[in-house]
């Protein structure tokens, strides 16, 4: 049957895309798709985009899924800082820099909020190794997740605000390297957010 063999074949990347199906079969009526879906093999997460049902179940998955749906991208924001334990609370979405079109999507049960730059910003992140399928996913580093935050959360601009973040302190202090944090604020030469990030070195550096 067509259905095992496609399952096997797709099993090795867990998310695939018309496209993918397209290049091995070329030939397929994209009305078996929607059988499939009908069927529990595959779960379709938006517009061109499926998935497996095991893939789901990976804590990788939804960061995965983050940087294939809409891209270019990379996991920054609170998802980046609950990753390096900066932030006390959990995160409920994923949240990205694109320098495509900002965007919040529903997919495969998971919401994805998408922040966008200039491509000059564009920058900051490395490749973190997933584990499964070979895949290695987008992420920014600590400092330019601090500044991508600084930068669209505009609210916390004065001590008391940043204050009531309660940033892990330790964390930042052991692992922060101010100098590329301070060298990413320069390139994006925004006054407003060069405030922000000294405020915030202030209240959690003391510096």
């Amino acid at each position: 049957m067509i259905v095992m063999d496609f399952l096997e074949r797709m099993q090795a990347t867990g998310i695939f895309s018309l496209a993918d199906i397209a290049l091995l079969y070329p030939d397929l009526d994209r009305r078996r798709l929607f059988e499939w879906q009908q069927k529990g093999y595959i779960i379709k997460l938006r517009n061109e985009w499926y998935c497996l049902p095991g893939f789901l179940e990976n804590p990788f998955s939804t960061w995965i899924i983050a940087n294939v749906i809409h891209s270019p991208s990379y996991i920054s924001l609170e998802s980046a800082l609950d990753h390096y334990g900066v932030i006390p609370e959990g995160v409920y979405m994923t949240t990205s820099v694109t320098s495509n079109r900002p965007i919040r999507i529903d997919a495969g049960g998971q919401q994805y909020l998408y922040s966008s730059v200039k491509s000059t910003l564009y920058k900051g992140y490395l490749l973190e190794d997933t584990g499964m399928h070979n895949r290695k996913v987008r992420i920014a580093d600590l400092e330019k997740a601090l500044v991508d935050f600084f930068y669209f959360r505009t609210k916390y601009a004065t001590i008391r605000s940043i204050v009531t973040l309660r940033f892990n302190e330790p964390v930042l202090r052991d692992q922060l390297n101010t100098d590329r944090l301070m060298g990413y604020v320069d390139e994006a030469k925004n006054a407003s957010l060069e405030s922000r990030i000294r405020k915030m070195l202030k209240v959690y550096i003391h510096a």
